[in-house]
């Protein structure tokens, strides 16, 4: 048996590397960037720094601001629309994973005809825009920055579906997470867990995801308490930015599984955002999974600062495993689903969107309808 692994994009990381953007683009040969980004950027002051950059070289810059959480076709026709009307050669995301992936959707538009809705799918396609999409985060979370992954929702479809967009370049500056509120750095620090961890337990891991996934663990257990509980500690934002890129590699080629099944149809049902949602998720994930990969299992404890005696089964690491997810959850404040106002039924009543979320097939368990509402009762009652 053999696997695959890729390397998406270069990679330009450390402080102050937003001030590399306009350098970039400019040895692109690009004339007009399309700068997509939402007004917590603006107002954070990153987007002026950003454009600052690039007309610095001599580019003109036009703006998209339309982006919402949980982009929907409509914000990607609109930014579209947009872009086409500019006649813009490069696009550049600036934000958490809803801006990127708002990139990254636009710049399909660009050099492809008709709708958003023609080209996010159930089963993803690889789209080469051969237009250069340079991201920049601004939350160490989704990892969206050196994925091919775009996840936008198709409000037609009342699902959160997929496209595939190669990125020209990540520029990832932690100083640009430092002004990050704690409930966001919580939860998106949460999404980048959660992808490190469906990563190396999926149907095909391979060898980079479970050596760059390990390394993302154990940065998150170490430094998203303290990133939450000192916003301006640049040592743990830039502990958690790497890790949050980590993150991202390690899923780009196995992708995630069942725990963000949960996550996609918790967030289509009542809009909570999906790093919460994948943080309640992702210990039952864990512990269902377990059993069949005892030994990745009690590499994942470990990084989670686990001790072990090395006897334990597979079973009894997930449930370490869980544990450990859910001890996190409580020092960053992560609120069950319980006290989120939605009641026991109306979790479990989404099983059959679990079971039909492609995510699933990249599970090592078969998700059948039984495994799903057993899952989501564990969301919503061991939590």
């Amino acid at each position: 048996m053999y696997t695959q692994f890729s390397q998406p994009c270069p990679v330009i990381f450390g402080r102050g590397a937003i001030a590399a953007l306009g350098e970039k683009i400019a040895e692109l040969g690009c004339k007009k960037v399309l700068c997509v980004y939402e007004s917590g950027v603006e107002k954070a002051g990153i987007a002026a720094r950003a454009i600052k950059s690039i007309r610095d070289k001599g580019i003109d810059v036009v703006s998209f601001t339309g982006v919402v959480p949980d982009p929907t076709t409509d914000v990607v026709d609109e930014g579209g629309a947009v872009a086409r009307k500019e006649n813009a050669d490069c696009i550049v995301g600036i934000g958490g994973g809803s801006s990127m992936d708002t990139a990254k959707a636009i710049s399909i538009l660009l050099t492809k005809p008709g709708q958003a809705k023609d080209y996010i799918l159930a089963a993803p396609i690889f789209i080469d825009t051969k237009t250069p999409v340079i991201l920049v985060p601004t939350t160490s979370g989704t990892g969206s920055e050196v994925t091919k992954v775009a996840v936008i929702t198709r409000p037609d479809a009342n699902a959160k579906w997929s496209v595939f967009v190669n990125t020209t370049y990540a520029i990832v500056d932690p100083e640009l997470t430092l002004t990050l509120p704690r409930s966001l750095t919580a939860t998106t620090g949460m999404d980048a867990l959660s992808h490190a961890m469906e990563a190396m337990t999926g149907k095909y891991p391979n060898p980079h995801s479970d050596l760059v996934g390990e390394a993302a663990i154990r940065k998150i257990a170490n430094n998203l308490e303290t990133a939450c509980n000192e916003p301006e500690n640049i040592e743990a934002r830039s502990e958690m930015a790497l890790a949050a890129t980590y993150a991202g590699l390690a899923f780009n080629d196995p992708i995630t599984h069942v725990g963000h099944s949960i996550a996609d149809a918790l967030s289509c049902r009542f809009h909570t955002p999906h790093g919460y949602n994948c943080a309640v998720a992702l210990p039952a994930a864990m512990r269902l999974v377990a059993p069949t990969l005892p030994e990745k299992m009690g590499v994942i404890a470990a990084a989670m600062g686990a001790e072990l005696k090395g006897s334990e089964t597979g079973e009894e690491l997930g449930t370490i495993v869980a544990e450990k997810i859910r001890e996190l959850m409580r020092k960053i404040d992560i609120a069950p689903l319980s006290q989120m106002g939605y009641s026991r039924e109306d979790v479990l009543a989404l099983a059959p969107e679990v079971v039909s979320n492609h995510l699933s097939s990249y599970c090592p368990v078969p998700i059948t309808e039984d495994v799903a509402r057993n899952l989501l009762a564990e969301v919503y009652d061991a939590y």
